[in-house]
């Protein structure tokens, strides 16, 4: 099969290139621009040569189109976006990239007849915990984003089921949560990775958020949900919540000490600002799909990678 795949550059896109070059599957990355730096630091030579690479912009949907159209595209796995900080930043750019952008391939499989879109909402279309009485929030739950972005991936999620109900676009969206490991740079919740990296160089660390407790999600997982999603049968659900485990971030300073007993982080007093207990139960029962690693196997293989990368011991 071949698959384009929108923001390929970043994290999760570069981990999604690895399993699906690993699948034997035909990969076309569709990217602003080719910036190896993340790709780097997760895929081997041969598989940075593996995949075919289009420069474009996800708000022009001519060349999405004709990219389409030459490369003989069955399925489109859209994780191109804006963080937080940048949708907050220029709000109306954020609406032509976020949500411009994914009506685009929304269309575009329309237009074509797509076997599967897979795309990436996230949990930030939900509020804060008191907005859910500090229970649960069910896949369902109603929406009170609190970021622009937020706002953006709830109005990308009314699309997707509108395309699904009148044109039969098959679609599934994923909501990821707090995304760890190698490669992830952005985002004001890459603080986790941060914060092992430092350890991992013997840097001190300054932690936000540590009255929290938030979803330790590990990449390798997110690529894996993405993975499973493009082939899967059609689900009766359009979105899904997708979760690590629900972890103080106490927690994962204090396993780092114990990798590194004398490692300086710093714990700040605060909360990250929305909730972190979702449910995932619909995930699992339409498609299977369980995270394979503990914050604490996640923790240590994100150590180790970065050690690795240094030229230092692992442990």
């Amino acid at each position: 099969m071949a698959y384009l795949l929108t923001g390929g550059m970043g994290c999760i896109g570069t981990y999604v290139i690895r399993d699906l070059l690993a699948a034997g599957e035909k990969v076309v990355v569709y990217d602003f621009a080719y910036d190896l730096t993340i790709p780097k630091m997760v895929l081997a030579d041969e598989q940075l040569e593996g995949f075919t690479f289009v420069q474009g912009d996800i708000t022009d949907l001519p060349h999405i189109l004709r990219t389409i159209q030459e490369h003989e595209i069955d399925r489109v796995i859209h994780l191109a976006s804006w963080q937080v900080p940048a949708c907050n930043a220029n709000p109306p750019e954020a609406l032509k990239v976020v949500c411009e952008g994914t009506i685009n391939i929304l269309e575009a499989a329309r237009i074509f007849k797509l076997k599967r879109v897979v795309w990436a909402s996230s949990v930030a279309v939900f509020g804060a915990p008191e907005d859910y009485n500090h229970e649960q929030i069910l896949n369902d739950a109603p929406h009170y984003p609190k970021f622009i972005y937020g706002a953006c991936k709830s109005l990308n999620e009314r699309y997707a089921m509108h395309y699904f109900d009148a044109y039969g676009v098959d679609s599934i969206g994923l909501r990821f949560t707090a995304v760890y490991g190698v490669g992830r740079t952005r985002g004001m919740s890459s603080f986790t990775t941060q914060m092992i990296e430092a350890v991992a160089l013997g840097k001190p660390y300054v932690c936000p958020f540590g009255d929290d407790a938030v979803d330790w999600q590990y990449v390798e997982d997110v690529s894996r949900s993405i993975v499973v999603a493009c082939t899967c049968p059609t689900t009766q659900t359009r979105v899904f919540n997708v979760k690590g485990g629900i972890r103080p971030v106490k927690d994962g300073v204090a396993y780092l000490k114990t990798l590194v007993p004398d490692a300086q982080i710093t714990l700040e007093p605060g909360v990250f600002g929305i909730s972190w207990d979702y449910d995932a139960t619909p995930i699992a029962e339409e498609m299977g799909f369980t995270p394979d690693y503990t914050m604490e196997q996640g923790i240590l293989k994100t150590f180790n990678r970065f050690r690795a990368r240094a030229g230092l011991a692992q442990i």
